[in-house]
């Protein structure tokens, strides 16, 4: 991770500052300024909702849990993948809960969702430079619309 090796260019060109980073004395804090750089593109940099601040809570414990650290790509595409799985968890959810499906094939369900939503994140085309808005948005709508196909959400 560029702030793990203090690799001031590579920061810079996400559009962060390293002795701003490092002044924060907070690896969540710090965490927290690299899912907004690497996701800014999907609102408008601030993390207001509820939704949104899970989904930067789940991105900044997977960055801290990698021993060697993430590349920003890799935070995005993380990022991605959370979006997608929690949108059609939240569908699909109404549904088996309607039907009184036992617990451990609900939690079967749930995880295959979260690998399957990983696996979309993992395969979209995003610019190796950096990953645009659109790009970004493009593989949140095609995950949520694939994934919502595949476990046939109605929404």
């Amino acid at each position: 991770m560029a702030y793990a090796s203090r690799n001031r260019d590579a920061l810079r060109d996400a559009g962060l500052n390293y002795d701003a980073l490092a002044a924060l004395h907070d690896p969540l804090a710090v965490g927290v300024k690299i899912v907004e750089a690497a996701c800014g593109a999907i609102s408008d940099g601030t993390i207001e909702d509820a939704e949104d601040r899970e989904i930067v809570a789940e991105v900044v414990a997977w960055i801290i849990q990698q021993p060697g650290g993430v590349q920003p790509d890799e935070a995005v595409r993380k990022t991605i993948e959370q979006i997608i799985a929690r949108t059609v968890l939240t569908e699909v959810s109404a549904s088996i809960y309607d039907k009184a499906v036992p617990f451990d094939r609900r939690r079967a369900l749930e995880q295959s969702i979260l690998d399957t939503a990983a696996e979309l994140a993992a395969q979209a085309r995003l610019t190796s430079t950096g990953a645009t808005a659109q790009e970004i948005g493009k593989a949140i709508e095609d995950g949520i619309r694939d994934l919502g196909r595949i476990y046939k959400v109605k929404s």
